[in-house]
């Protein structure tokens, strides 16, 4: 669709949200748009009709170490599939130089897991398993998503104690107490005792400690059925693990926290449904998403963007044409927009550089500028302003002109939205005045 707007300037910046105007591709200067602003009258086009050609990518991995939530459960999404998030961590000694008196004994032991409040799918027990790390961390090291970290065979966790149940709205009562939600997972008592058992020396200082005891992955067994996900709480020290023990004199507690200071990093791994089942193998590394195409935090999936007819459009236009605003519009069918599965509320865009990584766009580098990027629940869609972006595409500045759609949260949750593409099939069949397909509608003057 193609439409031409006339009126003042003073209806030309109402009109656009008082986006600046931005240079001409064929000759671009800081002030092109002055002498629109002073005519008594300008004339504007718009069109929504530039070709967008849309892909859902998997995400191979993202670096998600030491950062402040983690993510554990295993959940299922109905429109996307199963998921199976968890993390590894060293642990940290509360206090140092620490010594356990005389024939120390284990009473128990069990590792408590801080709720961020956030929660992911239907919640129901599942059994959780931790592992002693084969191998040290290291605070210099990268390390991410989908990456392996080895382990010691032996479990951890006391099955007498599994399922549990993972719901950050749920209190802990242990006899008359009630505790903050929280996640408890108990461990065996050999475990606990081989750690009264290890000497002083291992106990003189963190590092030593670390030496000893590389740390724990945490992680749930989708074989054993349970389902849900829940933020965990891995830097402020309230998750941790605590050993209860008794010597010839006394009985007493210690604790090993999970703090800033570890070395930690979140664990994502995927099994799609369809139209997204075929990223499950390794070979395939997107899908056709001018139907529908999907976005999933955790290191899950992102939609590429292509312009393929933007070259063509650029030759039909005027030597002096200035691209005032360019606004994408993704929306997200009511069948794709279940309450039980939040969409995220906001969506971000990246290009690539000439390594191929990820980076922002122009626009998210503008001080000042509003790109936008939340659901707009009138429009039932999400709205980008990625005025800069077209520029610069149609300018042939930048390193790529693939755009990737990407959820906000990351590294930190398990969320997703399906959304429609340029073709959406359900979008002729709509009988409200929504537009059900995803476009760009681009306002410029000649």
């Amino acid at each position: 669709m193609l439409k031409t707007i006339a009126g003042t300037h003073v209806a030309v910046w109402a009109s656009i949200g008082g986006i600046a105007i931005l240079a001409s591709c064929k000759k671009p200067q800081t002030e092109v748009g002055i002498d629109y602003a002073q005519d008594d009258l300008l004339t504007l086009y718009q069109t929504d009709t530039i070709e967008i050609e849309f892909a859902t990518v998997r995400e191979d991995s993202l670096e998600t170490n030491n950062l402040s939530t983690a993510v554990l459960g295993n959940m299922e999404h109905p429109q996307f599939g199963m998921h199976q998030a968890g993390f590894v961590s060293q642990l940290r000694l509360i206090e140092p130089d620490f010594e356990f008196g005389e024939s120390p004994t284990i009473d128990s032991i069990y590792l408590s897991l801080r709720y961020t409040g956030a929660s992911y799918g239907l919640l129901s027990p599942q059994y959780i398993q931790v592992f002693e790390l084969a191998d040290t961390l290291n605070a210099d090291t990268g390390y991410y998503s989908n990456q392996s970290f080895p382990h010691l065979e032996a479990s951890l966790v006391d099955p007498a104690h599994q399922p549990i149940l993972l719901n950050p709205g749920q209190s802990l009562y242990l006899g008359d107490d009630t505790l903050a939600p929280q996640g408890r997972i108990y461990l065996t008592n050999d475990f606990g005792q081989r750690l009264l058992d290890a000497g002083d020396e291992v106990y003189d200082s963190n590092q030593s400690w670390n030496e000893y005891f590389a740390g724990i992955k945490v992680i749930p067994n989708p074989s054993m059925g349970g389902t849900g996900a829940v933020g965990i709480d891995i830097s402020s020290g309230l998750s941790k693990v605590t050993l209860h023990f008794h010597n010839t004199t006394d009985t007493t507690v210690f604790e090993f926290n999970i703090s800033t200071l570890c070395v930690r990093n979140n664990l994502f791994s995927h099994n799609w449904y369809p139209p997204f089942q075929a990223l499950d193998e390794a070979m395939t590394e997107s899908v056709p998403g001018d139907e529908i195409a999907g976005v999933f935090s955790g290191a899950g999936l992102k939609t590429r963007l292509r312009f393929p007819g933007l070259a063509a459009w650029e030759e039909k236009r005027d030597d002096d044409r200035a691209v005032h605003k360019a606004e994408l519009f993704l929306p997200v069918a009511p069948a794709n927009n279940d309450a039980r599965y939040p969409i995220p509320n906001d969506l971000f865009i990246l290009t690539e550089n000439e390594e191929g990584e990820a980076i922002s766009t122009p626009d998210q580098q503008s001080i000042g500028l509003n790109i936008n990027g939340n659901y707009d629940p009138v429009e039932e869609a999400y709205r980008f302003n990625i005025s800069q972006t077209f520029q610069r595409m149609l300018n042939g500045e930048l390193a790529s002109d693939d755009l990737y759609v990407v959820a906000s949260r990351g590294g930190i949750s398990l969320a997703g939205v399906r959304l429609n593409g340029p073709n959406a099939s359900d979008a002729s069949s709509d009988t409200t005045d929504i537009n059900r397909r995803a476009r760009i509608v681009v306002t410029w003057s000649e």
